[in-house]
């Protein structure tokens, strides 16, 4: 279980990525793809004459679909270059201001496009049926598109809100990114002030063993929150003002949650069991807290400061290679392909790791094309957490790597999946460091952070989601900023009951939480990961090695499907609430370990 904690790692030795594999903002293959992308928008929109006539034949359907592909690639590898540059340093202007005008060119493109998807989903079916049989490895794609016809407008009004959207609700939440990426904070609270820190910097010290450090960490994150919550707020209510306008009064969704679940193509009594079950369950979490309490010394309750609180005191710094070996070995003890794919990710530098200022907080994997490796955002400060954290992002370029084989269109697996490669990636680590020589004292540890990282993955993800859809709620009758973090901090006491203290500061935290701000009501979809590779990881355990092929499958499967499908072709499901309760059962068997371990 113990990790080689060796010299820390000095800030050049750990990777950087190499954008200029895609573009840099000044080079001139850049405005050579860009001119390229408008030209090849214009000429397909020469098809628009030829639709008007009449249905294409499936020769001419297959030539149609094939220039909407290389389109989109192009367009994907140009906005994925913005995307990236401005993860790298949100404070660059140059790539700010590119990032602004891909939002205004692909909202262009948007609009180009629009004749096309229009006329798909109001072709009659029995046209619309043998085109897709001319492509088939289009068909689950195209079948999606026509879905979405009860709320689709007509072709201005889509124009419009393609339009609006660049300079409104995507500009606004560049503006929320780049507000909150500048936060600097202090280090007060350490026995010695040192200069001052990023916000993942910061972070590290909420996991310190020292429980005014934590404290300390906590509120001046918050303090720096607070500051600007109003404008935050404001930031968020006009977020949900704007999808409450475009989503339920134009495009006729019945709540705002279920835009979400049409795109994720999952049933809402699937996300309903999901959360109802986790709603049901949430005092298991209650359970976990007060023994930690008592573990830590701090009687019955744990303050929320202390969610994170080790078992022992903070280690010396992991070094950035030893750290990395215990992640490859872990994934090559499942399958010797997992390692070789997450491996190519460093060999290719689209790993960035290295702390710097600008950097965009938090970490990700982006999966650009298909034939692409695709890339990897973290920043490592050497702590066993940043193991996780790699495991988890590598884990997704994985995913990525494994549906290569199917079109731009298909190897993205929806929301409700997209997280089951990273975290079955997180459990191959866990399960490595729990079979590796070490003391009762860390086992009990390892145990701790498991249990840490089931609450903040499970429950605090679903209770986001519940804070949602009241926000939207609340939002929509008039509330105030203060009335939402009042809203809030009436979520956490549900959520911790009796177990957990929660200090009045707490009451920003929904502000600082960027995925509510991007994408509403993404959040369940790492409490719907977590407890479904819960399940996997029970069917792995009892079959072994014979396990491994019906993982790589399902993962190879990217988006090509409806998630539900894939899940019962694995043998998953149906998504009720016993089968999440079986997750419930894995987080139970967990917490019973830890009081033997104890």
């Amino acid at each position: 279980m113990t990790v080689e904690a060796n010299v820390p790692t000095s800030e050049d030795q750990i990777p950087q990525w190499d954008l200029s594999q895609l573009y840099s903002l000044d080079s001139p293959a850049l405005q050579n793809d860009l001119a390229a992308l408008d030209r090849q928008a214009a000429d397909f929109s020469l098809w628009r004459a030829r639709l008007e006539q009449g249905r294409p034949s499936a020769d001419e359907f297959r030539e149609l679909l094939g220039a909407l592909e290389d389109l989109t690639r192009l367009a994907h590898r140009l906005a994925g270059f913005a995307s990236l540059a401005f993860a790298q340093n949100t404070q660059d202007q140059k790539a700010l201001a590119f990032m602004a005008r891909m939002d205004e060119k692909m909202a262009d493109l948007g609009n180009e496009l629009l004749f096309f998807e229009i006329w798909w989903k109001e072709l009659p079916g029995e046209e619309a049926g043998p085109l897709i049989a001319a492509r088939p490895d289009f068909a689950y794609w195209l079948s999606r598109t026509r879905a979405l016809r009860p709320h689709t407008l007509p072709e201005p009004q889509e124009r419009v809100i393609n339009l609006k959207n660049s300079t409104g609700s995507d500009a606004l939440i560049a503006l929320y990114d780049s507000i909150s990426n500048r936060y600097r904070f202090r280090q007060d609270f350490m026995p010695q002030a040192g200069p001052e820190l990023t916000r993942d910097q910061l972070m590290v010290h909420v996991r310190s063993a020292d429980p005014a450090v934590r404290a300390g960490a906590y509120r001046e994150l918050y303090r720096v929150f607070g500051q600007d919550g109003p404008i935050l707020g404001q930031i968020y209510q006009t977020r949900v003002r704007d999808w409450r306008i475009e989503n339920i009064r134009l495009r006729h969704y019945e709540r705002p949650a279920d835009v979400r679940h049409k795109a994720n193509d999952l049933s809402p009594a699937a996300v309903e069991a999901l959360l109802n079950c986790t709603r049901r369950n949430i005092s298991l979490f209650g359970d976990f807290f007060r023994l930690k309490a008592r573990v830590l010394g701090l009687g019955e309750q744990l303050r929320r400061y202390d969610l994170y609180a080790p078992l022992t005191a903070d280690r010396a710094s992991i070094d950035f290679s030893e750290g990395l070996s215990e992640v490859l070995k872990a994934f090559k003890n499942f399958s010797p392909r997992f390692a070789d794919l997450a491996s190519r990710i460093l060999a290719e530098k689209r790993f960035s790791a290295r702390p710097g200022a600008g950097k965009q907080g938090g970490a990700f994997c982006y999966s650009m094309l298909p034939a692409d490796s695709p890339w990897v955002l973290m920043t490592y400060n050497g702590r066993r957490q940043d193991l996780f954290t790699m495991a988890h992002e590598l884990g997704h370029a994985v995913h990525s790597q494994l549906a290569a084989e199917h079109n731009v269109f298909h190897f993205h697996a929806t929301l409700p999946l997209a997280e089951t490669a990273s975290t079955f990636g997180e459990m191959l680590l866990a399960d490595r460091l729990r079979r590796s020589p070490g003391s009762a004292g860390e086992r009990a540890d390892l145990l701790f952070n498991l249990l840490d990282d089931a609450y903040a993955t499970v429950g605090r993800q679903a209770f986001f989601a519940f804070f949602e859809i009241r926000a939207h709620e609340m939002i929509e009758a008039g509330a105030t900023v203060d009335e939402l973090a009042e809203a809030y901090l009436e979520n956490l006491a549900l959520q911790f009951g009796d177990a957990v203290t929660i200090a009045d500061e707490f009451r920003w935290e929904w502000v600082s939480i960027p995925h509510i701000f991007h994408t509403p009501f993404y959040v369940y979809a790492y409490s719907f990961g977590q407890l479904l590779v819960y399940s996997l990881w029970r069917q792995y355990q009892a079959e072994g090695p014979a396990f491994v092929p019906r993982l790589t499958a399902l993962l190879a499967r990217g988006g090509s499907a409806p998630p539900e499908e894939i899940l019962a072709e694995s043998g998953l499901g149906p998504l009720d609430e016993n089968f999440w309760q079986g997750g419930f059962e894995v987080i139970r068997s967990l917490l019973d370990e830890l009081k033997l371990a104890l």
